[in-house]
């Protein structure tokens, strides 16, 4: 069965650009902002949805945390495809509701499993948050991951391939990759359920700095 998708970006070239990336995904609406989608509410698996909207909060334009609460609140699975890397920012789009995140800089073929890995429901997060998710077991916020978990997040951290991995922990690439998709659910689930002062107590910044609202 395909995956139907929608796409909500201010960028014309992203609009049509997207579906030439991710060829094995049907995308059947695209609109320029969010409010159109909650509008038109078209029937898709995964919305790839823009961190940054024309216009910008300022103007009254739905976008960042609010727009991932509203349209993850719809039904919908989002996927933010950003140009964004501040860890803590896109920390924030978990904490609002997204199940995953693709930076635009990503191949066609990154961008399009993110796409179908949200579009099951599944967590998939960027090399940035793989290193936060360390950061916060360091320091206690991770409790649950087992050792062999703990192991392939700092490997990952570290930017070891797959295939390093697999060969080091003598488990297959398919396993290595099941250990990390557990992580990410794991690190999500801890975003979300956590409060600001839980987050920063453990992420190693200042009271305020880790904002719903940000």
């Amino acid at each position: 069965m395909s995956i139907r998708a929608a796409i909500v970006d201010d960028s014309t070239a992203v609009r049509l650009g997207l579906p030439l990336m991710a060829p094995d995904i049907e995308f059947v609406a695209a609109y320029a902002t969010a409010e159109e989608l909650l509008l038109h509410r078209p029937e898709v698996d995964v919305v790839a949805l823009d961190l940054k909207l024309r216009g910008g909060a300022a103007q009254g334009v739905l976008q960042g945390p609010a727009a991932i609460r509203q349209v993850a609140d719809a039904g919908y699975r989002v996927c933010i495809y950003t140009d964004e890397r501040r860890r803590f920012v896109l920390a924030t789009c978990l904490r609002a509701g997204a199940l995953g995140i693709a930076h635009k800089s990503d191949s066609g073929p990154s961008t399009q499993a993110a796409l179908v890995a949200v579009s099951r429901g599944k967590n998939t997060v960027t090399q940035s948050l793989i290193g936060l998710a360390e950061l916060l077991d360091r320091r206690g916020g991770l409790p649950s991951l087992t050792e062999r978990q703990r192991a392939v997040l700092r490997a990952r951290a570290r930017g070891e391939r797959w295939a390093d991995i697999a060969h080091r922990l003598h488990i297959t690439e398919g396993v290595a990759r099941e250990h990390m998709a557990a992580v990410n659910a794991k690190f999500t689930r801890y975003l979300v359920d956590a409060t600001a002062a839980d987050l920063e107590h453990h992420l190693g910044v200042g009271p305020g700095d880790l904002l719903d609202d940000e």
